[in-house]
């Protein structure tokens, strides 16, 4: 039989060398819009690891800031 192929989703990291490696601080801000609706789905659901393609620290970054986001309205909780 054939070899089987394996599926990459997302092989480049989202937020590459973010500030640097001496940064300390989140990846992502509560106000950045714009960057946050990439992370959400049509009916505004947070996008899974493995689809999004970010690490856990990357994840749990983006997942307060844009719960943040929505507490502050600048976001809907709910899809258009």
């Amino acid at each position: 039989m054939g070899k089987k192929k394996t599926r990459e989703f997302h092989t480049k990291r989202r937020f590459p060398d973010r500030g640097g490696k001496d940064w300390k601080g989140p990846i992502v801000d509560y106000k950045e819009v714009e960057l946050l609706r990439k992370f959400l789905t049509t009916s505004s659901k947070i996008m899974s690891r493995k689809r999004a393609g970010t690490s856990a620290a990357e994840q749990r970054d983006l997942k307060r800031a844009i719960k943040y986001a929505r507490f502050l309205a600048l976001l809907s909780y709910t899809g258009k």
